[in-house]
């Protein structure tokens, strides 16, 4: 398996070979098809965010970034393969061959504020696929179970790609202006989330 990892911060990536990962437990096994480039991905290589006004910039690391760490967060990939310990209710209908987007906000899974089923704002263990463990930039990912894929059904896996994390990021604003929907709404920024959000606010029925 090829992949390019963060070997150092602000270092140029490494390209590596080694062996394709089996799936244990409940793992599945996704061949990549399409890996988007987040703006968050320049921080993680970078090593930190700069919070500006003269504040401390944020460490990665002090937050239990680990290197050498593959990333890639916004992916679509093709199932190769199911861990031993996946069950057919776990599946949800999926199947080896299906091309499906992987969700990568991840926590720890145990927690309270996971198992409420904000597994996002985990603070125990954060898990985020391509941040806290490896991520799309390679031939193949595995993901901890198959609960955080979602079958793609026929989209285009590069435009589905970024729906991993500009498309949830937008989706979630949109979401708490809902009500206002009968009432222009304004987005500031033409970037990569402004398009995205003018994107879905036209499929949620707004202007």
């Amino acid at each position: 398996m090829k992949s390019f990892k963060v070997a150092d911060f602000n270092a140029p990536l490494q390209e590596i070979d080694e062996p394709t990962p089996q799936p244990a437990g409940t793992q599945v096994l996704i061949k990549v098809k399409a890996a988007g480039v987040c703006h968050s991905d320049l921080h993680i290589w970078e090593g930190g965010y700069d919070l500006g006004h003269g504040r401390k910039p944020l460490s990665l690391k002090d937050r239990g970034v680990s290197l050498p760490r593959t990333m890639g967060h916004e992916t679509v990939g093709e199932i190769i393969a199911f861990g031993p310990d996946v069950k057919e209710s776990d599946k949800g209908g999926l199947k080896t061959g299906d091309v499906v987007l992987a969700y990568p906000w991840l926590g720890c899974g145990k927690c309270k504020t996971c198992v409420g089923g904000d597994e996002n704002m985990c603070i125990v263990k954060p898990n985020a696929l391509g941040v806290y463990c490896d991520g799309g930039y390679a031939d193949h990912m595995t993901v901890p179970h198959p609960k955080y894929l979602l079958d793609l059904k026929g989209l285009d896996p590069v435009t589905a790609a970024p729906y991993a994390c500009s498309g949830v990021t937008t989706y979630s604003a949109l979401k708490k202006v809902e009500f206002a929907f009968d009432s222009p709404i304004v987005i500031f920024g033409a970037g990569g989330l402004g398009l995205m959000a003018l994107s879905l606010l036209k499929a949620m029925g707004s202007r």
